[in-house]
């Protein structure tokens, strides 16, 4: 006797099953940002997460945003976070998947002003691992919680396409050259330092702490406030002119509005580091429509940056001699900061008419270049640079004999 036959049956086509059959069709050829970006892409549709990323770990314990669907594509290359930081570094530090709610109530949390991550505040944040060795962290975002079990379950098997992009990529130290628009101040060598716009979140403890989470935020706020007019002194001494972005950075630290702002933060029952980053938030969506005012903002991101480290009890990320500061958007402040500590360039991801620290930079004589595409495919912390900043030519990693006609 014959088995009955049956008709087929067709999977009535969705957006997920499209997503999940091109996740396992793979990316085209591309760059490895590109390539990670159209999986973070796909995996947003299958998970149902309207944020995708993926953070790879580079030069043994930096995790650098390298992928992403959800957020501009200019904060790829800058988010970058150390292994154990963050709600990101812990899941790899711990080689565990993490899942939170609420992300912004959680002491892990690393705010980055550049993502607005308050928006999406339930994360998943999944290690990616090649056999037993980490290579990254795959986060997703949504509005609300919680992830389930099943949420995490997916999301781990098809990460696998984004492992098996990170095992073939291509190994570091090639030669690459990258063009952007010079400055017109000459030639220099360097290693690459990238600036983080991360507020930390490090409660203060032993010492540093008080009874009194108020007088310890002013104190923050005098500090910083101190020192920026300082280092704005120092400048004014060597410029033969007035260079209008660097009064503007300066008068930065100086808008009481801030300190005020933050004590009312803090009379509503904010934390200190929260208050912060509410600020930062505020003036962010306040200015962004004021054309280029909207350049501002940066500065006072810069400005709070400072008070935040200064109250964490951290010393924020210092500039050394010799190297040349890496962002996408430098701000008067931070490339005031750069030059006192003794870079010898600068190179920006985006236009210098977006860079409040362009016209500083070039007024203090440092070789600089901006709108440099595809710069944090390549460069990282460490990265050997060489800078023609007449040409807006940039070697990357370059060779004895490209070294060499640099120094003539």
């Amino acid at each position: 006797m014959t088995a009955p036959r049956v008709p087929l049956q067709l999977i009535a086509p969705s957006r997920r099953l499209e997503a999940a059959l091109r996740l396992a069709a793979g990316p085209s050829a591309g760059s490895v940002s590109a390539t990670l970006s159209y999986l973070c892409q796909q995996l947003s549709a299958l998970c149902a997460s309207p944020v995708a990323s993926v953070y790879v770990l580079e030069d043994r314990d930096d995790l650098v945003l390298r992928g992403n669907h959800g957020f501009p594509e200019a904060v790829l290359g800058e988010v970058r976070l150390k292994v154990g930081q963050g709600i990101t570094g812990t899941a790899l530090e711990t080689m565990r998947p993490m899942t939170v709610d609420d992300a912004g109530v959680v002491e892990q949390f690393e705010y980055f002003p550049q993502l607005a991550e308050e928006r999406y505040p339930a994360f998943l944040a999944l290690p990616l691992l090649a056999g037993p060795r980490p290579r990254g962290v795959l986060v997703l975002q949504r509005e609300k919680g919680p992830f389930s079990e099943a949420d995490v379950l997916l999301a781990t098997a098809a990460s696998r396409a984004i492992t098996a992009v990170l095992e073939a990529q291509h190994p570091q130290g090639a030669n690459l050259l990258l063009h952007g628009a010079g400055n017109g101040r000459g030639r220099v060598l360097g290693a690459a330092r990238v600036l983080s716009r991360a507020l930390p979140r490090r409660q203060r403890t032993g010492d540093l702490s008080s009874e009194d989470p108020h007088s310890d935020l002013m104190n923050a706020f005098t500090a910083e406030r101190e020192e920026i007019r300082a280092l704005a002194e120092r400048a004014r001494s060597v410029l033969h002119d007035r260079v209008r972005e660097l009064e503007e950075a300066a008068t930065v630290a100086e808008d009481r509005r801030l300190q005020e702002r933050a004590v009312e933060h803090l009379s509503a029952g904010l934390p200190p580091s929260l208050a912060l980053e509410r600020i930062a938030a505020e003036f962010a969506r306040t200015l962004a429509s004021h054309g280029p005012a909207a350049r501002r903002a940066v500065d006072v991101e810069a400005f709070l940056g400072g008070v935040a480290h200064r109250h964490a009890g951290l010393e924020p990320v210092r500039v050394r001699r010799g190297e040349l500061i890496v962002a996408v958007h430098v701000s008067g402040l931070s490339a005031l900061r750069a030059w006192a500590s003794g870079a010898v360039g600068a190179l920006c991801a985006g236009v210098a008419e977006d860079a409040t620290g362009a016209p500083v930079l070039t007024a203090l004589g440092v070789p600089s270049a901006f709108g440099v595409r595809q710069l944090f495919d390549s460069v990282g912390n460490g990265t050997r640079l060489a800078l023609d900043s007449d040409s807006g030519e940039i070697y990357v990693n370059p060779t004895a004999a490209q070294a060499a006609s640099w120094r003539r």
